[in-house]
């Protein structure tokens, strides 16, 4: 009688011990999964990096994009006290680089979601540049040593002139800046880098921000119908097309859909003729173009390959989702088997402590 209620024993023990060594089950929201992944690439006190990719250096983009949605999300950066000493560093410490109005940018849109500025005189000092890039015939260049004009560099001395509030010195010329974004358009509504390159999806979204920003309407464009059938013409519309379906298109050879392109049509379209977007599709592609491997979101990849995902890619979508008012979605639970290394030592422990038992039991069972 003893040895049936010790075997009893032992196998209720052994379930126990079995049971408690099961990974459990984890429900996280989207949401957490993604912070957690910008928060994976911070550097503390520094930036973020793009991804794990780039280990431990700072991109200033993704700086200025990880921050975005931190702070939409109601988060905040670690030590950005120190965070912001170091942005207003490095922009006296880029002045002159050859991609010093780019990163300019970006550092700037860093400290205004973290609600500061440069001071006085590096706001004087940044305009005086600013003023020096821009171009007798409308437009601004990419340095104050260049004479060529560009549609990007255009776009990002506009902003850079809004975030240190001196874009009264815009408005002064803002007719002639007009004229100029105007001269870059193509045949198909479609706007180049300049008055004599072939257009872009990107060149297109800038011009069109160009006009907005300097307070013009979309209708403002050459022809805001054409312009709006290019953005339009990118759109995967094939619900057999699995990968791309509700996406957009960066160009005409493109065999992938991209976050990034998918953004600059979603938000170009939405300011010129909402009901035109595709809420539905669009909003699903996104979401399953999150990376549960990471949290982020990634762009589709051929094969195999492995999938990395960036903080600029999940920029542009949490971007889109919000361009639908969508991103109550990432409220959405994810349920997964997480790994831990307390269930890989609860396995094992389980494991050791039932051969223990089978050995003990087959002992008395001899004796």
């Amino acid at each position: 009688m003893k040895s049936k209620y010790l075997n009893l024993i032992v196998i209720v023990l052994v379930l126990i011990f079995l049971l408690s060594a099961i990974p459990a089950v984890i429900g996280k929201s989207r949401e957490s999964y993604l912070i957690n992944f910008i928060y994976s690439n911070e550097i503390e006190g520094f930036g973020f990096s793009n991804s794990k990719d780039n280990g431990e250096t700072v991109s200033y983009e993704a700086t200025a994009y990880a921050l975005q949605i931190l702070d939409s999300s109601g988060k905040n950066p670690h030590d950005a006290s120190l965070l912001k000493d170091n942005l207003k560093e490095n922009i006296t410490e880029i002045f002159n680089e050859e991609d010093f109005i780019y990163d300019l940018y970006f550092l700037l849109k860093s400290l205004e979601i973290l609600e500061d500025s440069p001071d006085a005189d590096l706001k004087d000092r940044i305009s005086e540049y600013l003023n020096q890039t821009e171009q007798d015939g409308g437009g601004f260049s990419i340095s104050n040593t260049s004479t060529s004009v560009s549609i990007s560099s255009t776009y990002f001395v506009i902003q850079i002139f809004s975030l240190i509030n001196e874009s009264v010195n815009i408005h002064k010329n803002e007719t002639l800046h007009k004229n100029w974004v105007l001269s870059c358009n193509n045949t198909g509504g479609g706007y180049g880098g300049n008055s004599s390159l072939s257009s872009t999806l990107l060149s297109t979204y800038y011009a069109a921000s160009i006009l907005t920003d300097l307070g013009f309407s979309p209708d403002d464009l050459v022809n805001v119908s054409q312009t709006l059938d290019y953005f339009k013409s990118f759109y995967v519309n094939n619900t057999g097309d699995i990968n791309n379906y509700g996406g957009y298109l960066p160009d005409d050879s493109a065999i992938f859909a991209l976050l990034s392109s998918t953004f600059y049509c979603v938000n170009k379209i939405d300011l010129i003729e909402p009901q035109d977007l595709n809420k539905g599709p669009t909003v699903n592609w996104v979401i399953d173009h999150q990376n549960f491997i990471d949290g982020g979101f990634v762009d589709t990849t051929y094969g195999d390959e492995e999938k990395s995902s960036s903080i600029v890619s999940s920029y542009f979508a949490f971007e889109i989702l919000n361009t639908f008012n969508s991103l109550s979605v990432l409220n959405e639970d994810v349920w997964m088997v997480e790994f831990n290394y307390w269930i890989l030592i609860a396995v094992l422990g389980s494991i050791g402590f039932t051969i223990f038992l089978i050995y003990v039991i087959w002992r008395k069972r001899r004796v």
